[in-house]
């Protein structure tokens, strides 16, 4: 029998490109630099054109292409003619090839409408097969994968979990288990339903030559036979090709529709990954700088759209922007690998959240010098919802008054809280009611405020609302959480308390050599990873003393310590009055500091939440809302809740995405940082090539948030509850004067809770509002608007609908009203 070899080269082009320390600078598995990649781009073309037999698939992104094109435009000419001949494909898709498991809901959808534009711009080609070395997928994929064009995906090479619901394994004793052939496809389930093609693509554990003839010896029980080969963008040559000669090359967008149909799939599955390279490395900085970009540009776009409703004011695109948040995503960007590339995408991310600063408040502005007064003289906040559902959240803004007082729209004083920033100004913090998409009014007087002081904390502090009640000790740990009016605890008494720190100082425990590894040896000469002998434990220890300031809107608790001499820290918590959340802020200062061994995650500095109960662990992720077990990592994209079901504990993160529960106690990586070569993907036991300095240094800041509550996460409106953490309204100061707007402006309103909206901004001259549904049944979607009517609600497919089913994601276009500001 033949085999069918298809090879989708896999490459470090933007990695060697942009950071010049880079293991896959080692020949002869990577290049030197720059030129002599492209050098050997140039050799695969050659020898592309050598041998007539030969075929070859290029798993590149959108934005290598668009670099490959700018560095080499003839290399990048040279490779579009073999596309169009026939001889190369282009797989995958997305923008730049990130790990779709750890982004936003935005994040995934942009990669593919960037990415598809790329392919069908600059190469006239649309990719139908998504293949991926790296493992990028949630249970989401498959919907984006069919609304974009892509029909068919084999299984990846990296670390995944395939779900089979009718479906067959063969046990083989020196290979495990394995796909067999005519059972070699499965139809992967997203969780709105949608089946996508899946090719049971066996790993190739011998080389090739050894492989092929391994497999004429086991007779009709083969594996499947189109055998799938993503490595890492090698060099063809003579005998790379004599070494396949047994092998007839094909590509995938050909030979997997032909076997398809010899072969239809025979059962379904569920397919995701646990796994990322979401380690800690620089206290996750560079993911916490994606969330920062991400929120700040998503809201340039939702009120750049008001501004368009109001005042026919055209938005300026936000193209760039998100092509330089989406290009920071690339895998490699966030791997151990780049620490250089990993810099200077931190810059750009900062780069990206300024711009779209300025661009909100030059939008708002341009509302806010059209908005009507609330009283004939004087300041006037107003407070903006970039999203269509009712918030209520915490601002804070300087109202440039030493002594203020806050009214609302009718009249009525509003509770805040004041802090002085200089001697004539004062920032001032409210809770924001805002009932939708729009902005609301409040009025600023003068008055007569009474500041209160920090108060040292000599014993255990008891804050108690109407929601909950807890004792938080002088270090920050929560030894109690009772929800009110029952008084069930949540949180068990053991030796570990509520948001209590650990970790393992590993100073000089992990391996390192000078020099770069030989990576061409033998396999028995490779350099093996030997685990560090665990390091000593650190614990978060006051200094000086805790401190409360009580207020009218929360209490204050603030505390500074350290973990060790090079590790400095100062929590904040902040409790609130009238609302069920606690809100958790670390300020780090790290000096050199080396935290944990990268394999171990719970030698890593982290967060732990001790319960008190055992419940169904459930998470969000992009565009879906998924299980997950105890004593396994998962990566949630905005918020982890556990429900017994009776009582139930939400944590809500902004950008620190792995998590894990054992024994009860759910863990959230915070940060991991060595001097070592004791690093990797956690594929083998190889030590890398190279040793790198990746220690902790700088100010770090990490927020996150817990909602204690009862009900599971869709009665307790745990969704509803994190967008008002991580996505609140947006609050500026005006001088009172006429105004053609007025002072208070519902524009959208979604009011089902099981309807979530992840962005609203224009395209071309409509508005859209992006979303999906949680609901455990068929929703209808049901919109409240003004100055707007609605042109039609969509799915992905194109399809038009008047509800959304279970996960289903859909798209509201709006057309705005002639003169709608007037």
């Amino acid at each position: 029998m033949r085999f069918k070899l298809a090879i989708a080269q896999h490459p470090m082009y933007f990695l060697i490109r942009e950071d010049s320390i880079c293991a896959e600078r080692t020949p002869p598995w990577g290049a030197e630099d720059i030129e002599a990649y492209i050098e050997r781009i140039r050799e695969n073309i050659a020898v592309l054109q050598k041998y007539p037999q030969l075929k070859l698939g290029f798993e590149w992104s959108g934005l290598e292409l668009e670099l490959l094109k700018d560095d080499a435009p003839e290399v990048f000419q040279e490779m579009l003619v073999l596309v169009k001949s026939g001889k190369c494909s282009l797989y995958n898709g997305t923008y730049s090839q990130p790990h779709l498991q750890t982004l936003s809901s935005e994040a995934n959808y942009r990669q593919f409408e960037f990415g598809q534009k790329i392919y069908r711009d600059l190469c006239d080609f649309q990719v139908t097969t998504y293949a991926h070395q790296e493992c990028s997928l949630n249970e989401q994929t498959p919907q984006l994968l069919k609304a974009f064009g892509i029909q068919y995906m084999p299984l990846p090479r990296f670390i995944g979990t395939i779900v089979m619901e009718g479906g067959e394994l063969i046990f083989h004793h020196r290979e495990g288990t394995m796909f067999v052939q005519g059972s070699e496809f499965t139809q992967w389930r997203g969780l709105d339903g949608t089946l996508l093609d899946v090719y049971l693509s066996e790993p190739l554990h011998l080389k090739i030559k050894d492989w092929m003839d391994y497999q004429e010896i086991k007779g009709l029980l083969q594996v499947p036979p189109v055998l799938i080969d993503i490595p890492d963008m090698t060099a063809v040559d003579d005998r790379w090709m004599a070494d396949r000669q047994k092998a007839d090359f094909v590509l995938l967008d050909e030979a997997l529709p032909e076997r398809l149909k010899k072969h239809p799939a025979r059962f379904q599955s569920r397919i995701y990954t646990n796994w990322s390279y979401i380690e800690g490395i620089r206290a996750e900085e560079l993911s916490r700088w994606n969330f920062t970009a991400e929120q700040a540009v998503l809201r340039a776009e939702a009120i750049q759209a008001m501004a368009w409703i109001l005042l026919n004011r055209k938005p300026p695109s936000t193209s760039s922007i998100w092509k330089t948040i989406l290009a920071t995503q690339h895998h490699d960007v966030y791997c151990f690998c780049g620490p250089e590339i990993r810099e200077r995408s931190i810059g750009r991310l900062k780069e990206a959240a300024a711009k779209s600063t300025l661009m909100i408040e030059t939008a708002a502005s341009e509302i806010l010098a059209n908005t009507g007064p609330l009283q004939e003289n004087g300041l006037q906040i107003v407070v903006f919802n970039t999203l269509p559902h009712p918030v209520k959240a915490p601002v804070t803004v300087d109202v440039g008054l030493p002594n203020p007082a806050l009214f609302d729209s009718e009249g009525n004083p509003v509770t805040f809280q004041i802090e002085p920033t200089t001697k004539f100004s004062s920032k001032v913090t409210f809770l924001a009611d805002a009932s939708s998409f729009g902005f609301a009014s409040y009025a600023v007087r003068a008055g007569r405020v009474e500041s209160n002081a920090l108060k040292r904390l000599d014993r255990t502090f008891l804050f108690k609302n109407p929601y909950y009640e807890c004792f938080v000790e002088s270090d920050g740990t929560l030894t109690s959480l009772k929800l009110l009016p029952g008084g069930e605890e949540l949180l068990s008494t053991g030796t570990v308390r509520g948001n209590q720190l650990a970790a393992q100082d590993s100073t000089g425990l992990g391996s390192r050599h000078a020099g770069t590894i030989n990576i061409n040896v033998s396999p028995e000469k490779v350099v093996r990873w030997e685990p560090a002998s665990p390091g000593p434990e650190l614990h978060f220890e006051p200094e000086g003393g805790a401190a409360i300031l009580h207020g009218p809107v929360c209490d204050r608790f603030q505390v500074y310590g350290r973990l060790n001499d090079r590790v400095k820290a100062e929590l904040s918590i902040l409790f609130y009055h009238e609302i069920p959340r606690i809100d958790f802020k670390w300020i780090f200062h790290f000096d050199q500091a080396s935290i944990g061994s990268f394999y171990d995650d719970e030698s890593k500095m982290r967060v732990q939440w001790p319960l008190a109960f055992q419940g169904e662990i459930t998470h969000d992720i992009a565009f879906g809302v998924v299980s997950s077990f105890e004593d396994r990592p998962f990566l949630p994209a905005g918020w982890v809740d556990i429900w017994d079901g009776e009582k139930g504990f939400a944590y809500f993160h902004q950008g620190t995405i792995k998590h894990w529960v054992k024994d009860r106690t759910l863990v959230n990586l915070f940060a991991w940082g060595e001097d070592t070569d004791a690093i990797g993907n956690r594929l083998g036991m190889e030590r890398w090539p190279k040793t790198f300095d990746q220690r902790l240094n700088g100010k770090h800041i990490i927020q996150y948030s817990i909602y204690p509550h009862r009900g599971d996460w869709r009665s307790a409106d745990v969704i509803g509850i994190a967008r008002s953490y991580q996505a609140p309204p947006l609050a500026f100061v005006k001088q009172s004067k006429l105004g053609t707007l007025p002072p208070q402006l519902d524009l959208i309103q979604i009011s089902n809770p099981f309807l979530v909206s992840t962005a609203v901004k224009t395209e071309g001259p409509d508005v859209l509002c992006r979303l999906y549904s949680v609901a455990r049944e068929e929703e209808p979607v049901n919109v409240k608007m003004k100055a707007l009517d609605i042109q039609g609600i969509y799915t992905l497919s194109g399809e038009r609908v008047s509800s959304l089913q279970p996960f289903k994601i859909g798209k509201i276009v709006f057309k705005p009203f002639p003169g709608a500001g007037g």
